[in-house]
């Protein structure tokens, strides 16, 4: 009888071969989990390195540019009036493009809060949109502070025409009774109204 062992195989003379399972295949397999295993928290480490160096530049940069901002737009003090940018989607094309605001309020040392005469306007803005005025033309006394309209409500009642929708009138009478649908509405008439008529109400 002639024996011979190789690997996890054992053959028996030449026709016979008997396949070996034991502790050896487990051990191998369990090692190799192992190593598997250990090799995870190696690839974590840079990764997790990468991501934190990653947010330090990201705060830096943050409070760079904060720093940048602060330089070339100065504080405004509650009180100071400031000229606010009106967007075209918000103004018809005879308003005006800029309305005066007061500053009455200064929440986490870069919100402000603008109130008109008109009233408080609900969005809070920011240094960069808008600019502090030399002089004062409206002060917070004049603001009606239990009255929150919009930027373009605020466009509209200040404008002439209207705001984004122009009214017009037929009149005959030259416009003198509340017949005229501009006098109702506290509006003078435009380009639009009664041809070449005479009017009063100009």
């Amino acid at each position: 009888m002639i024996v011979i062992e190789k690997g996890n195989q054992i053959t028996i003379d030449a026709n016979v071969t008997i396949q070996r399972f034991g502790s050896d295949t487990n051990s191998e397999k369990e090692n190799e989990t192992q190593s598997k295993e250990d090799l995870i928290p190696k690839k974590i480490e840079p990764v997790q390195r990468i991501r934190t160096k990653a947010k330090l530049n990201l705060e830096t940069q943050a409070e760079k540019m904060k720093a940048k901002s602060s330089d070339k737009y100065p504080n405004v003090k509650v009180g100071q009036n400031v000229r606010l940018k009106v967007p075209d989607i918000d103004k018809a094309k005879t308003d005006p493009k800029i309305i005066i605001a007061v500053v009455i309020d200064v929440k986490d040392n870069e919100f402000y809060q603008l109130g008109t005469s008109i009233g408080v306007l609900k969005q809070l803005y920011t240094q960069n949109q808008f600019t502090s005025c030399s002089k004062d033309f409206i002060k917070i006394d004049e603001v009606v502070k239990e009255k929150e309209v919009s930027l373009r409500e605020a466009v509209g009642k200040l404008s002439l025409t209207g705001g984004q929708v122009f009214k017009k009138c037929n009149c005959l009478k030259k416009c003198l009774s509340k017949n005229c649908a501009c006098k109702s509405s506290g509006l003078l008439c435009n380009s639009k109204c009664h041809n070449s008529t005479p009017c009063c109400n100009k």
